[in-house]
């Protein structure tokens, strides 16, 4: 498994920051290559589920489900996808001018031959981490103005 990280300080704070990153009808503003809502049933409580589409770029629909939910501060998911499966684990900590919002990214490519393991290394696990960052720079975007 490869796990990658990003985190970014937001100037506002952390019921705020909370609010955005669960507004599913908001999420198209930040969510990278997010496109559309396929279904949810109890999101974002712990066992509730989600699938999502990305776009034509991005990850295809992704099947997640909630195994940690614990209001402005941890939200836990695992996930597949059509090329990978693993968990995505965000935390929003208080700071002095706002709040600090940390993705780590841990995933398993469903390929497991020395091609695949070779390009996770030299290029998926790039990518992933610009993906995170630009989920985390657009969430900052649209918090901050």
């Amino acid at each position: 498994m490869a796990t990658v990280t990003a985190e970014v300080e937001i100037g506002a704070q952390p019921i705020v920051v909370w609010d955005l990153y669960f507004d599913p009808d908001r999420w198209i503003d930040w969510v990278d290559q997010f496109a559309s809502v396929v279904e949810s049933d109890g999101y974002p409580e712990v066992g509730g589920t989600l699938r999502w589409r990305s776009g034509r770029a991005g990850r295809g629909e992704v099947t997640e489900k909630v195994v940690e939910h614990q209001p402005r501060s941890r939200h836990r998911i695992e996930f597949s996808d059509p090329e990978s499966e693993g968990e995505l684990l965000t935390t929003f900590e208080p700071t002095t001018d706002g709040t600090r919002c940390k993705m780590e990214f841990t995933y398993e490519l469903r390929d497991a031959g020395l091609f695949a393991r070779a390009a996770d290394v030299f290029f998926v696990r790039s990518q992933m981490r610009a993906s995170l960052t630009r989920s985390l720079v657009g969430l900052q975007v649209e918090l901050e103005g």
